[in-house]
C-alpha cells in the first residue's frame, strides 16, 4: 500500500484541532484553537509514533485517555467531525461477558444533558457515529467494521439542511442516518480513548488499543477532497522501547509480547527461516481476558520479535476468545503447511477449530471452521486445548478434559475417506488420583523421542501441589491411546507446585534436537502488573533427551551459547568462602561451574547488591538444591507459598567426589538453573535495589573444589560482533586434518571470548565433542557446525 501526503484539514471553519503530539512536559497535548490543555493520563509515559498527520499518541488499552475542555462549540447549521484511528484489538467492554456496547473512541457526548457527539466501537470491531442533534439521539452505525493494524480515517458530518448525518470511513460513506437539528453541544468537556465515566482501577475495561491521531470538529460540511485524507506514515503497533527502557525486571532474551498480558506459549514451529511461538495473549491489558492468538518470531530464540496477531475473537464459535491449542505441520492433513488447531468459544461451550496461513512468513492466518463440535457425551464441560500427533499412517488428536472429576485426555481419530475428525468420547489417557493427577489436564503435549519412546505432559488443576506439570514416557498402542512405562507420574520442574515455575510446555523438534520452552507465571499480585505494563514470559529453551535408564534429562539449549558476551574463566579453585566473579555483573549473566562434590555446600550468589542478594546453593549431605532470595529486597510474589525459599531434593543422589555441573541464568526477572544437564527449574524474582547486580561464587564452610568456572554476560550484539572472524575460518570437515598435524601434539583450545574450553588435550582430539560455534587453536580458526 503506497501512501501520499495527507491532505490538510486545517479549514477557516476549523473549531477544534488536537493533533495528539505531547509537547510539554506536563503530559499534555494543545487543542490548537483555544489554546487549552489536555491531559494525557495513564501508568506510562505519553508515547508518540509517527502517525496519520505528524505524530499520533499510543493508548496501551488499559490506562491511557486524555481529558480536557475545549472550545464551547454550538452550532446553527451543518457540522463535522474527525480524527484517525488504527487499533491493535478491539476493546474490553465487559470482562469475559458478551455485550454489544460500544466504547468511545473520542467526544463530548452526555447522555444525562442529551448532548455531544462521539465516534464509538464496540469489542468486534463494530463502530458509529453518535450525536444529540435537535435534542435527540442520533447514532449512525457503519456497515463495515474497523480493521485492526491499518489506519482508518473516519468522519461524520450532520447536515440539518439536507435532514442526514453521514458517516464515512477513508473517504467512503459506510452509513447515514436522519438528523432533526444542528448539534447540542453541552458540555465542553473532551475524552479520547475511553468512555467517559468508565473505571480505571486498577486495569481500565472500555479503552482504546491502538493509535489515535487529529481529532478535529468543524462548523459546515467537509470536502470530497477533504474527506479522501491519505495517511503519512504506515501504523506502527509496535510498543515503543521508551516504554520499557528502564525497567530492570524485563528480560532481554526470554520470549514475551512487546507488552500486556501472555500465557501458554502452545504453538512452536519453524519457517520462512524462523522459529515461530504462538501463544495466548490479552494486548488491551496484564490481566487474562478475551484472548487472542499472538506471534513471536526469532532466528536464534533469544532474539524476538512480536508479529502482528495471528487470531482474533470474532466468529459465532470463538467470540468470546480464541483460547489454547497447537501448530501441527502434516503432509496429508496440511499439505506440508503449519496450521493452528485451536479452542474456539462462545460463552456456552467450546469447539476445536482449525486455521491456516496465507503464506510461508505464517502472519495472516484464515479460519477454516469448526473440525470437532463440541465435548464428547460423558465428560468434563472444560474441554480445550487440542494437540496434534502422528504415529504411523494415522492421525489423531488430544484433547484435555476430565473423567470422573480426574484429569484426562481425550482421542479424536482422523477419517481419511471423510477428512472429519471423530467424538465419540474414546480416551488417550487419565489419571488415577485427584490428589496426584489433579482435577482437569491443560495443555497435553505428545512427543516421539530419538529412541522410538514417547513422551506425555500435562499441566494439571487442582493436584495436592496444586498446578504443575507432569509427564509420563510411554508408548502409542495401536489405537492410538497411550501405555505410560509406570502409572506414576513424574514432575517435569526440579522446584514445582502452587503454579509456580515452568508450565504448559510447547515442545518441537529441529536438526535432532527436542527443544521446550513454556511459561513461566509472574505470581504478583495486580497492582504490580497493572504498574510493570507487562505479565508472565517464557522460559529460555531447553533441550530434552532421554538417558540410558530411559529418564527424561534437560540441559540448555546449545544455541544459547551464542549469548555469552564478555566473560571470566578459571580453573582448578580452592574455593573457601565467598569469591566475586571479575568482569561480570548485570542484570543479565551466565554462570557455570563444574565443582567436586565433598561435604561442603557451595553454588552462586546473583544480584549482589549493599543491601542483599540471591543465591543458588546445593548442600551434599541433603542433597537438596536451594533457590533463596530471602535476603533480596524484592518484589514480594510467593508469600504463604515458598516464602523466598525454592528448593527440591535432587531426584539421584550425587556422590561423594563426582562432578556437579551448575549452570545458571539470570535475565531480568528470571532464573533459569540446570543441574548436571539433567534436571532444570525456572524461578520468578523481582530485585529494587538498582545496584544489585553483583556476582559471586561460593563455599560454606570449608573448602570446595572447583574444577572449572566460566562466566558471561549475556550479549546477543557481542554474539554477532565474533560471529564472522574473518576468511582464515576453517571447516572441520575440509582440510582441518591437515592443519592439526602442524600443531604441537598438546593444545589448549579456546572459544571466541577467549575463555579456555580444553586444556592440555591431544591435538587430534581437540575439537572432537566442541559444542556449535568458532575455535581457536593456536594461530587458527575452527568452525564446528
Amino acid at each position: 500500500m503506497s501512501f501520499i501526503a495527507a491532505s490538510p484539514l486545517f479549514a477557516a471553519d476549523l473549531v477544534t484541532n488536537i493533533s495528539l503530539n505531547t509537547t510539554d512536559s506536563f503530559k499534555r497535548v494543545t487543542e490548537e484553537i483555544s489554546g487549552n490543555k489536555l491531559t494525557v493520563r495513564g501508568y506510562h509515559s505519553p508515547e508518540n509514533i509517527p502517525g496519520a498527520v505528524g505524530d499520533a499518541l499510543r493508548f496501551d488499552g488499559y490506562s491511557t485517555f486524555i481529558e480536557g475542555e475545549v472550545a464551547d462549540f454550538n452550532p446553527t447549521g451543518a457540522s463535522s467531525f474527525s480524527l484517525w484511528i488504527a487499533p491493535e484489538t478491539y476493546p474490553i467492554v465487559l470482562e469475559d461477558q458478551p455485550s454489544t456496547e460500544k466504547i468511545t473512541i473520542a467526544g463530548t457526548i452526555n447522555h444525562s444533558a442529551k448532548t455531544g457527539w462521539e465516534f464509538a466501537i464496540d469489542k468486534d470491531g463494530n463502530y458509529s457515529f453518535d450525536c444529540y442533534a435537535g435534542g435527540w439521539l442520533a447514532s449512525v452505525e457503519a456497515s463495515d467494521k474497523v480493521p485492526c493494524y491499518d489506519w482508518s480515517f473516519l468522519a461524520a458530518v450532520n447536515d440539518p439542511e439536507a435532514g442526514t448525518i453521514t458517516l464515512y470511513r477513508n473517504g467512503e460513506q459506510v452509513g447515514q442516518g436522519k438528523s432533526l437539528g444542528p448539534l447540542g453541544n453541552g458540555s465542553s468537556k473532551l475524552t479520547v480513548g475511553k468512555t467517559a465515566d468508565s473505571s480505571t482501577s486498577p486495569f481500565g475495561i472500555k479503552t482504546f488499543n491502538g493509535l489515535i491521531d487529529e481529532v478535529n470538529v468543524y462548523n459546515g460540511v467537509l470536502s470530497e477532497a477533504e474527506l479522501n485524507a491519505t495517511p503519512e506514515n504506515m501504523a506502527d503497533l509496535t510498543i515503543p522501547e521508551s516504554r520499557f527502557e528502564k525497567d530492570l525486571l524485563r528480560p532481554k532474551y526470554h520470549g514475551m509480547p512487546g507488552a500486556n498480558w501472555t500465557n501458554e506459549s502452545h504453538g512452536m514451529t519453524y519457517s520462512d527461516g524462523k522459529y515461530h511461538v504462538f501463544f495466548q495473549k490479552n494486548a488491551n491489558g496484564p490481566y487474562m481476558s478475551r484472548l487472542h492468538w499472538g506471534h513471536i518470531t526469532s532466528e536464534n530464540l533469544y532474539d524476538w520479535t512480536e508479529e502482528k496477531i495471528a487470531l482474533a475473537p470474532g466468529e459465532d464459535y470463538d467470540h468470546k476468545g480464541v483460547w489454547s491449542g497447537a501448530v501441527f505441520t502434516d503432509e496429508e492433513i496440511t499439505g506440508g503447511v503449519p496450521n493452528i488447531i485451536y479452542t474456539g468459544v462462545d460463552y456456552a461451550r467450546a469447539y476445536i477449530v482449525q486455521a491456516k496461513p496465507t503464506d510461508e512468513t505464517l502472519i495472516d492466518w484464515e479460519k477454516q471452521g469448526v473440525i470437532i463440535n463440541g465435548k464428547p457425551v460423558g465428560l468434563s464441560d472444560d474441554f480445550r486445548d487440542p494437540y496434534f500427533f502422528r504415529n504411523g499412517d494415522n492421525a489423531y488428536i488430544i484433547v484435555g478434559t476430565a473423567k470422573d472429576g480426574i484429569g484426562a485426555t481425550t482421542l479424536h481419530r482422523y477419517n481419511k475417506a471423510t477428512k472429519t475428525w471423530s467424538n465419540d468420547g474414546s480416551i488417550f489417557f487419565a489419571g488415577n488420583s485427584k490428589e496426584e493427577d489433579g482435577t482437569f489436564w491443560e495443555m497435553p503435549n505428545i512427543t516421539k523421542l530419538a529412541d522410538g519412546k514417547w513422551l506425555f505432559t500435562v499441566t494439571p488443576q487442582n493436584t495436592s501441589k496444586g498446578v504443575h506439570t507432569l509427564y509420563w514416557i510411554g508408548d502409542i498402542n495401536e489405537d492410538g491411546t497411550f501405555k505410560p512405562s509406570t502409572e506414576k507420574p513424574l514432575d517435569l520442574e526440579l522446584v514445582n507446585g502452587q503454579g509456580y515455575g515452568l508450565l504448559s510446555p510447547t515442545i518441537y523438534q529441529k536438526d535432532g534436537k527436542t527443544i521446550m520452552l513454556g511459561i513461566v507465571p509472574d505470581k504478583l499480585p495486580t497492582i504490580d502488573n497493572c504498574n510493570l505494563g507487562w505479565a508472565h514470559l517464557y522460559s529460555f529453551p531447553r533441550e530434552l533427551s532421554l538417558n540410558e535408564e530411559g529418564n527424561l534429562i534437560q540441559k540448555p539449549y546449545s544455541g544459547l551459547e551464542e549469548l555469552r558476551g564478555t566473560g571470566y574463566s578459571t580453573e582448578n579453585l580452592a574455593l573457601d568462602g565467598v569469591k566475586t566473579i571479575e568482569k561480570v555483573s548485570g542484570r543479565q549473566v551466565e554462570v557455570r561451574g563444574v565443582f567436586t562434590v565433598g561435604d561442603v555446600p557451595f553454588g552462586f550468589n546473583l544480584l549482589k547488591g549493599a543491601k542483599g542478594y540471591a543465591s543458588v546453593t546445593y548442600t551434599p549431605v541433603n542433597n537438596k538444591l536451594e533457590i533463596n532470595v530471602t535476603k533480596l529486597n524484592r518484589k514480594v510474589n510467593d508469600q504463604n507459598s515458598f516464602n523466598g525459599r525454592y528448593s527440591a531434593t535432587l531426584p539421584e543422589v550425587i556422590e561423594k567426589g563426582s562432578e556437579f555441573i551448575l549452570d545458571v541464568y539470570l535475565d531480568g526477572s528470571i532464573l533459569d538453573v540446570f543441574v548436571n544437564n539433567k534436571y532444570a527449574t525456572s524461578v520468578r524474582l523481582y530485585p529494587t535495589d538498582s545496584d544489585a547486580d553483583g556476582v559471586e561464587v561460593f563455599s560454606d564452610g570449608g573448602t570446595v573444589k572447583v574444577n572449572s568456572l566460566n562466566a558471561w554476560v549475556l550479549d546477543s550484539a557481542y554474539s554477532e560482533g565474533n560471529d564472522n572472524p574473518g576468511s582464515d575460518v576453517e571447516d572441520p570437515d575440509a582440510g582441518v586434518d591437515g592443519i592439526i598435524a602442524d600443531l604441537p601434539e598438546y593444545v589448549n583450545v579456546y572459544n571466541m571470548n577467549g575463555l579456555l574450553v580444553k586444556r592440555n588435550v591431544k591435538s587430534t582430539e581437540a575439537i572432537a565433542g566442541l559444542p556449535r560455534g568458532i575455535y581457536v587453536i593456536g594461530s587458527h580458526k575452527f568452525t564446528v557446525k
